[in-house]
């Protein structure tokens, strides 16, 4: 089959990657030019998900990890102190790992491709893998997106692990993701756009050294959310579907399992938008959840007594797929962050 993947981000270098490999035909279109084109987010997953991703396209993943985590701290604005025990969680060479996959690949960079002019009919598939922008997409019924500002920074003389400060009513937080040789990511995201926790950063490394600064909105709202997750012959993978946890933010390892899942469906010859609905309902439905208390926190309507079926349901996933979290999942660690945030 003739594929176009339109972004050359972590979902649409695997697919591409995946499908070449198969001896489809693979085009894939980036906005940014060759020069320009950097991925974002802090580069941090869990080891153990990367490892299987990266034997999915023929890569050593241990050539790619920079730091390996042990301890995530969580900081509260009210004071709190808390701590979770890392199992996998570490940050990669995201770049270099895309650029990898890439290989071999036809990628026409500095393209920026909408819906309205994008000539779909000459392909099988067009994978919207836009983040984001979702510009091959119909925009969805319901949304919701928080503004981020992230620094890649260096000359760092505190030589610490990852940690966290999180933000009153669940507003956002603030995140350190560490590097290596001095090196790390420092960011927040924050509906109310303060982001505390980032001048507070460089007060204390006031010889860091800002290597890039990012600024771009990060979708909250999950897949049950974002309707379409196909129109035509365009099918969305990734966060143009929603595929971020909607309270950490994260999206590497969940994007992944959404490329994985559309993958596992075209060789097969068994895909359907009906059929990759479903699945990714089944996969991520309980993001749903997440989404809820979310929003409930926002708007001050949150009850841990008359909404404690959502949480369990929540925990239950988490406690289940601590690996795939990078982090141990304990009831009343769980409960801690919840209350106080």
């Amino acid at each position: 089959m003739r594929f176009a993947i339109i972004g050359a981000g972590v979902a649409g270098s695997f697919l591409a990657s995946l499908l070449n490999s198969k001896g489809h035909t693979v085009e894939v279109f980036e906005m940014y030019s060759k020069e320009k084109h950097f991925p974002v987010c802090a580069w941090g997953t869990s080891k153990y998900m990367l490892e299987h991703f990266c034997s999915m396209v023929g890569l050593n993943f241990k050539d790619y990890i920079l730091h390996v985590g042990n301890r995530l701290d969580i900081y509260l604005q009210n004071g709190k102190h808390d701590h979770l025990r890392l199992i996998g969680l570490i940050t990669y060479d995201k770049r270099r790992w895309e650029q990898d996959m890439l290989k071999g690949i036809n990628v026409n960079y500095g393209v920026r491709c909408v819906r309205d002019t994008f000539p779909v009919h000459k392909y099988d598939y067009v994978l919207d893998c836009t983040g984001f922008h979702r510009s091959m997409l119909p925009k969805p019924k319901e949304d919701l997106t928080i503004p981020v500002w992230e620094y890649m920074v260096d000359n760092l003389k505190n030589e610490r692990d990852f940690y966290v400060i999180g933000y009153r009513n669940a507003m956002g937080y603030f995140w350190h993701f560490p590097l290596g040789n001095g090196r790390a990511f420092v960011g927040s995201g924050d509906f109310k756009k303060v982001y505390y926790g980032v001048n507070e950063f460089f007060q204390e490394e006031p010889e860091a050294r800002i290597l890039m600064r990012i600024g771009r909105p990060v979708r909250l709202a999950p897949p049950t959310r974002m309707d379409p997750v196909a129109y035509g012959n365009v099918v969305g993978v990734g966060e143009s579907i929603g595929t971020v946890f909607p309270i950490l933010g994260e999206g590497i390892t969940p994007s992944l399992q959404s490329a994985e899942i559309l993958y596992t469906l075209m060789v097969e010859g068994e895909y359907s938008p009906e059929a990759y609905r479903a699945m990714l309902h089944e996969k991520f439905g309980y993001y749903d959840d997440v989404y809820k208390v979310l929003r409930l926190k926002m708007e001050g309507k949150f009850s841990m007594l008359k909404h404690s079926r959502l949480l369990y349901n929540i925990y239950k996933h988490m406690k289940r797929e601590e690996q795939r979290y990078g982090f141990e999942v304990s009831m009343d660690k769980f409960v801690n962050l919840i209350n106080s945030i």
